[in-house]
């Protein structure tokens, strides 16, 4: 039953992440891709362990397990420069400041050499625990849901984050809480940067590229 319910989880993130790549590929939007990395890869996690009750947990399991597990880690840091380049396209008042779009984006970089180290040290033996750097990330996209929620009326990245954030911590005898979580997170994020990809999509006009606000 345990195996059954990682592979529906695995199920549901794939069939987001085969639509968010979908849309990536209409797009070419690097806010797209930036979020549908660590959400493909945390369903590839998932798929991986599920099927691990019929094929084993061997050495060459854990060795499969232990590449979705590195690249989740590498990527969530960098789902921040999405996050900056939606809150200016959104008309947030301190991305529209290069300062502010800027400490985003070299905060992203930050994160992502602190994470670097003990994300190679990943094995595949057990699931990665949330760490310092993906709590910091998903309590600013929090913060981003909730001003989408007052600016554009858009409730949905605020209602995964707020749902997954509380999901995190209830992991005590199993991972299944963890999971759900994160992919409640990444799948938020990754629906959010497809709907104001489309929202606000550059258009070439006859003269310099544009993005086209419809949020009015």
């Amino acid at each position: 039953m345990y195996s059954l319910l990682v592979l529906l989880l695995a199920g549901a993130g794939l069939v987001v992440a085969v639509w968010a790549f979908l849309q990536w590929q209409l797009t070419r939007s690097a806010m797209i891709l930036f979020v549908l990395l660590p959400l493909a890869a945390l369903s590839i996690e998932l798929l991986i362990t599920g099927l691990g009750h019929w094929f084993g947990t061997g050495r060459s399991f854990r060795g499969l397990l232990a590449i979705p597990l590195l690249v989740t880690q590498i990527t969530v840091p960098l789902s921040l420069f999405s996050l900056a380049t939606l809150c200016r396209r959104a008309s947030f008042a301190w991305a529209k400041i290069d300062w502010g779009h800027g400490a985003v984006c070299i905060l992203a970089v930050l994160l992502l050499i602190w994470q670097l180290p003990g994300a190679l040290k990943t094995t595949g033996a057990q699931p990665a625990a949330i760490s310092f750097v993906d709590w910091l990330v998903f309590v600013m996209y929090l913060a981003c849901g909730l001003g989408l929620w007052r600016v554009q009326r858009w409730p949905w990245l605020l209602a995964g984050m707020v749902t997954g954030l509380v999901l995190l911590p209830l992991s005590v005898a199993n991972p299944l809480p963890v999971w759900l979580g994160r992919l409640l997170i990444l799948s938020a994020m990754a629906v959010t940067m497809v709907h104001f990809t489309r929202l606000f999509m550059v258009v070439q006009t006859d003269g310099p590229v544009v993005a086209a606000d419809r949020s009015e």
